[in-house]
Formats: structure tokens, C-alpha cells, sequence
């Protein structure tokens, strides 16, 4: 049974790529070409980091082992840190759970197959570290075969020790978000944090690993004792001592079996406990509203109760916001770098072209925000509630996209504010920076409302299938970012390095090609939109 239900949860898995059967296989192909694109940046990054790292310690053969053991605290936090909010969605959360409890089957066998699924994604975690930091060290000093032998064996036992932590973390946080008034509230300031945590970790990196080197003999003798764990590993490795490492062996089994015997009693609990949370009752008033507002209300209700789409879909909100308030702070700063820029003979760039730029710079923070990408998804089963009421198609769609709308075009307002207060143009560089960016932010609600109609996810049985892993969200937020992406090569390709166009010129053609984009997605959302939602 055990084998049967991983099986079903891992197809599950291979599904979300695809929306339909008839474009599966070019779906599938995307995403492994996706994956792969993943890995060999982040592997890139990693060589290269550990490359640094090894120049140093290689020089001191009583520290080797200082190096296997920040390869496993990497592999060891990095895991951790991705899966956590993972494990509390796919171990408890899911839409499934109610079904599978109601058959005769085991709890603890359900539960099993869930973090068997997450120990795979610790796997995967793990070897983006894994891989390169190996071949970083090989290419430094080399490896003989006990230790390559130990240094594959520690990547099987180490994400035992992650996923076992991480399924603790998500066990904690399912149980206090479903006691918790507000469950929505409670996982957002959650997230929030680790979020913030994640990007502090991200800016500072390459301070700290500088300083790391600098200080690494200190760092290595306070390991010792605070990451014990780490220094039987790399000392297990290095060595190699075979005691040390089947400590760390005996440990990590033993920690998997704690993590899923806890988890096997709480199991339940969880899952029946918004059965046990207090309902109010009392005096029940009914009022009437426009159908229009009805719907707009009804949307507004589904992205603040959930905050996985909150988080997933409407990062780009947060961060314009963070965006406009250091460049209100940090004003002067930017202004001085433009004016170093300004004396650049070949940087000829007037106030329009400047405001232009930030304009296009801005649909980074829109091409995040991908509210209607997942919407009509997000009905699932419930679709039929909507196609056997008496209400347009049309009327659901312009709900969705109003949401959109209304919940992006003020953030971004706020960006492109600071943005002229930072440049201070003229008028016709004001009514750019005002107005240049609103159309991405309508681009980006068109375009993820018709590619979700293109590539409904109506089956899922998580609300992050939709959010995080459907096609239509990847296939909006990419082309989206790749267009950028695309503008700025081409600025420097075709306007400074070839003086094929003037900055002006080159820049009016992106907006141009943006807005034909636009009108294009709008007239397919309004002529073949309801007709796609209606056969859904």
C-alpha cells in the first residue's frame, strides 16, 4: 500500500506540469528543459563558491575536514529552509486527506508516503549542493575511494535529519495556524520571516564567505562543539573515520524515526482539528450587492484567506513597496551614480530615456505578480458552482482581472513615484513614469488570465498546485521576465555596441511591442474567454 500511495502522489506530482493530455509531452519537456536550466545555474554558483573556498583550506590538511562539514551545514539548511513550508502543506493540507483517512488504510502509512515524497525533495535539494562542492574539492585536491564512498553514503543520511526537522516545522505550524483565529495571518507573518531571512542571507553572501575564509580556523574550532554533527561529518569524510561517520548515520535513522513516530500520533489531530475550533453562532443578515461587486468581493475573499496565493502571486506587491521606499531613502545615492553615468561619453542618455528605463524596469516587480494566473484554477472542484449559476462568464473573468488590477496598480504607483522623485523629470518624463507602468500591470492580468484558461489545473488536491507548480503560472511569469531581460540585451546590443538605434527609438519600440502584446491578450480575453471558461 505503502508503494501504491507514493506512486499516486508522485504522478499527481508529474501532472502538475501539464494541463491536458494532448500538450503533456511538450509541457514535460519544458519543465525538465526548466529544471535543468535551474540546476546548472545553481550548480554554477556553488562550484564556484566552494572553488573559493577550497583554495583556502586545501593549503591546511588539518582542516580538510572544515570543508566537507560546510558542505553539509549548506546541503543541511538549504534543504531545510525550502521544504518547511512545504511540509506543512503537503503533509496536512492536503484536499486528499479526508479521503484517504475514510479508507482502510493505516494513518502512519499515509503519513509515510508524504514525507517519503518530501525526503525526495530533500534529495534534490541536497545534491545542488552535493555535486558541485564535490567537484569543487576534486578539482583542488582530489578524492580516493573511501572518502568519495563516505561522501555519497552522507548524502543519502543527511537529508534524513532535514526532512525529519522540516516535518516537525510544518507539523507546529499546521497545528498552531488550525487552533489560530486567523490561519492566514499566523502562516503569512511566518513566511514573511523566513522570507526576509532568505533574502538578508542572499545580499550579505558574499561578505560572509569572505569572512569565513578570513576566520575560518576560529569558526572550525567553535564547530566542534555547537555543530557537532557537522564535524563528525567532515571529519568522517576527511579522515576518513568510519566511527564518526556511522555516527552520523545512527543519528540521522534515528532522527527520521523520532520525526515519524511524533508525527504519527499528531497526524489525526491536525487533520480533525477544525472540527474541534469554536463556531459563532447568532443573528444571520442577509444584504444584496450588485453582481459585479459580488464577484469582486468573492475574489478578494479567496486571496486573503489563503496565504500561499498571497505570497506566490503577490510577492511583486511587497516588493515593490520595499523598492519605493529605498529609493525614497537612498534618493541622493542613485543620484550621484547617475551623474558618475552621465559622464560616461557613450552613456548619452536624456531625462526621457531615464524615465523610459524605470518604466521597463518595472515589469521585473510586475511579471511577480501573477494574481490571475492561478484564479481560474483555483475554482477547482467547485467550477460548477460558477457555470450553473445564472452569471456571464464574462462577469467571473472581469472579476479576476479587476482583482489584479486593483490589488498591483497602487504599489506600482508608489514605485513609479519614487522613481521621478529620484530622476525628477519633466513632465513628459512624469507622464511616462506614470502611466508605462500601469500598462504592465494590465498586461500581466490579461495575459495569466488567458494562459490559466489555456492551461486550467482544476484537479489538484493542494491549493500550491495551482499557485506554485501549473504551467500558466510559469508561463506567464517567464516570458514576462525574459522580455526585460531581452530589452536590456538588445538596448546594449543595438544602441550602444552596434548604433543601430537611439536610446529614445529602441525604447518606444519596447513600450510598443508591450502595448501590441497587450491588445493582442485583451482581444483574445474578450472574444475567446468566456467561450474557454463555459467548456472548462
Amino acid at each position: 500500500m505503502l508503494g501504491k500511495l507514493i506512486k499516486i502522489r508522485l504522478r499527481s506530482i508529474l501532472s502538475r506540469t501539464t494541463a491536458r493530455k494532448k500538450n503533456g509531452k511538450g509541457m514535460l519537456v519544458l519543465f525538465a528543459f526548466l529544471m535543468l536550466y535551474c540546476a546548472g545555474v545553481f550548480g554554477f554558483m556553488f562550484y564556484h563558491m566552494f572553488g573559493f573556498m577550497a583554495e583556502f583550506i586545501v593549503l591546511d590538511p588539518q582542516h580538510h575536514w572544515f570543508y566537507f562539514a560546510m558542505i553539509g551545514l549548506m546541503s543541511f539548511g538549504l534543504s531545510f529552509f525550502f521544504t518547511a513550508f512545504t511540509a506543512k502543506s503537503e503533509l496536512f493540507e492536503a484536499t486528499d486527506n479526508e479521503l484517504l483517512l475514510s479508507m482502510p488504510i493505516r494513518p502512519r502509512t499515509i503519513l509515510l508516503s508524504r514525507m517519503a515524497i518530501l525526503l525526495g525533495l530533500e534529495y534534490l535539494i541536497s545534491l545542488l549542493v552535493m555535486v558541485p562542492a564535490g567537484a569543487a574539492w576534486f578539482a583542488a585536491a582530489g578524492l580516493d575511494v573511501t572518502q568519495l564512498v563516505l561522501y555519497i553514503a552522507g548524502s543519502v543520511f543527511l537529508p534524513l535529519i532535514s526532512a525529519s526537522l522540516a516535518c516537525l516545522l510544518g507539523w507546529l505550524l499546521a497545528l498552531l495556524t488550525a487552533r489560530a483565529r486567523n490561519k492566514t495571518l499566523v502562516t503569512m507573518i511566518f513566511s514573511l520571516a523566513f522570507l526576509a531571512i532568505y533574502f538578508f542571507v542572499y545580499f550579505n553572501a558574499q561578505r560572509y564567505i569572505t569572512s569565513l575564509m578570513q576566520h575560518y580556523q576560529s569558526v572550525a574550532d567553535g564547530m566542534m562543539g555547537w555543530g557537532f554533527l557537522f564535524f563528525w561529518y567532515g571529519k568522517g569524510i576527511a579522515d576518513p573515520d568510519w566511527l564518526l561517520f556511522l555516527l552520523v548515520a545512527v543519528l540521522a535513522l534515528a532522527a527520521f524515526t523520532a520525526a515519524f513516530g511524533l508525527l504519527g500520533k499528531g497526524f489525526l489531530e491536525v487533520g480533525s482539528s477544525e472540527n474541534l475550533k469554536k463556531r459563532r453562532t447568532g443573528e444571520l443578515t442577509l444584504r444584496s450587492s450588485k453582481l459585479s461587486s459580488a464577484l469582486l468581493r468573492k475574489e478578494f475573499k479567496r486571496f486573503t484567506s489563503s496565504a500561499i496565493y498571497m505570497l506566490n502571486s503577490g510577492l511583486g506587491l511587497l516588493l515593490a513597496v520595499i523598492a519605493a521606499v529605498a529609493l525614497f531613502v537612498k534618493a541622493n545615492a542613485v543620484r550621484e551614480l547617475l551623474t558618475l553615468l552621465r559622464l560616461q561619453p557613450e552613456l548619452s542618455l536624456s531625462d526621457l530615456d531615464l524615465a523610459l528605463i524605470a518604466s521597463i524596469l518595472t515589469s521585473l516587480f510586475c511579471s511577480m505578480n501573477v494574481i490571475t494566473a492561478p484564479s481560474v484554477s483555483l475554482e477547482g472542484k467547485t467550477l460548477w458552482i460558477l457555470r450553473s449559476a445564472p452569471i456571464p462568464a464574462s462577469a467571473v473573468l472581469a472579476a479576476k482581472l479587476k482583482l489584479h488590477v486593483y490589488l498591483c496598480a497602487l504599489p506600482t504607483l508608489l514605485l513609479s513615484a519614487a522613481a521621478g522623485y529620484v530622476l525628477r523629470p519633466d513632465a513628459l518624463g512624469w507622464i511616462v513614469l506614470l502611466l508605462a507602468p500601469q500598462m504592465f500591470v494590465l498586461l500581466s492580468g490579461v495575459f495569466g488570465l488567458v494562459m490559466n484558461l489555456c492551461f486550467p489545473k482544476l484537479d489538484w488536491t493542494n491549493e500550491a498546485v495551482p499557485v506554485k507548480q501549473s504551467a500558466s503560472v510559469l508561463l506567464t511569469m517567464l516570458p514576462m521576465m525574459a522580455y526585460t531581460v531581452f530589452a536590456g540585451v538588445g538596448f546594449a546590443v543595438l544602441v550602444f555596441a552596434m548604433q543601430l538605434l537611439t536610446p529614445t527609438a529602441f525604447l518606444l519600440i519596447v513600450l510598443g511591442v508591450a502595448l501590441v502584446w497587450l491588445l493582442f491578450s485583451c482581444l483574445w480575453l474578450w472574444k475567446k474567454g468566456p467561450k474557454k471558461f463555459e467548456t472548462l
